[in-house]
């Protein structure tokens, strides 16, 4: 699998992960879940994101019964919920989420969302003592804009802000304007979340062009000179962004391997022109 650096660290880290939102919901998928996990593993999917929010720490259950014997290949990234974003409540969700994850360090630990209750200094300084008790390796954020990323760093003083976990899809474009030059000039990286888009109730419901649709026709004959699905050509475009990951959920090993397969090959510039055309970037 392809490698991209984090951030401003020698560490390298596949340029595609895995996404598990909703995982740990229904104790009958859960067989399910961690096989899919372990073949992404197995396939070089070795990022795998969580968060303690998804499924109430469920999902984060799951991913610690995947990795346990695989643990040293894993770069895990989990987050810290809003309302957990104190000082105290920061080291505390801490070792909630390594107790349910079966591990001694998190990778990457993210602030899940912006708090209108805990100011960012006190969320910082929580995670930069992490650092210094070795329970997470790197501090990220998730969905900050520019000047919150700004903010961020300010506080953490010496400890680098490695990352910005924020959505990325081809109809949702924004992120272009600033965000992504921004990271770009000061070595933070960007993981793009939903690279498919959204459910009708997520965010305005911005979801993967309809089949028959102008947009989806583009992307069928794009992917058709290159016997990939519309979906593959998706998430090779996302991709195409220096500096950028991705982190798309997968529920099957089918739906996996077609992740996997939509690396490795490259959009001509006709390809990407037409893209452009067909999905016009948003003004802030």
């Amino acid at each position: 699998m392809l490698q991209r650096k984090l951030g401003n660290t020698e560490l390298s880290i596949p340029v595609i992960g895995q996404g598990t939102w909703k995982f740990g919901e229904d104790k009958q998928r859960e067989r399910q879940e961690i096989d899919v996990l372990r073949y992404g593993i197995e396939n070089g999917l070795t990022l795998i994101d969580t968060a303690e929010a998804y499924a109430d720490g469920g999902s984060e259950r799951v991913v610690g019964q995947a990795i346990q014997d695989v643990r040293d290949k894993v770069f895990l990234v989990t987050k810290v919920a809003t309302e957990n974003c104190s000082y105290e409540g920061v080291l505390q969700a801490a070792e909630g989420s390594l107790e349910r994850l079966k591990t001694d360090r998190i990778d990457l630990y993210l602030q899940h969302w912006p708090s209108d209750k805990y100011a960012v200094s006190e969320t910082m300084s929580a995670m930069a003592e992490l650092v210094k008790r070795g329970m997470i390796k790197h501090v990220g954020v998730s969905n900050y804009s520019v000047p919150l990323m700004q903010e961020a760093q300010r506080c953490l003083g010496d400890v680098p802000l490695a990352c910005n976990q924020v959505p990325y899809h081809l109809n949702d474009r924004l992120i272009e304007n600033e965000l992504i030059p921004y990271c770009r000039e000061n070595g933070i990286t960007v993981m793009g979340y939903s690279p498919f888009g959204y459910a009708p109730h997520v965010f305005g419901g911005k979801g993967f062009p309809e089949a028959g649709s102008q947009q989806r026709e583009v992307l069928d004959a794009i992917g058709a000179r290159y016997g990939k699905t519309a979906y593959q050509v998706a998430l090779n475009w996302v991709l195409r962004q220096e500096g950028l990951v991705t982190i798309p959920k997968a529920a099957s090993r089918p739906h996996m391997k077609d992740n996997i397969e939509s690396v490795g090959w490259e959009l001509g510039p006709d390809d990407l022109e037409r893209i452009e055309a067909a999905f016009p970037i948003e003004q802030a």
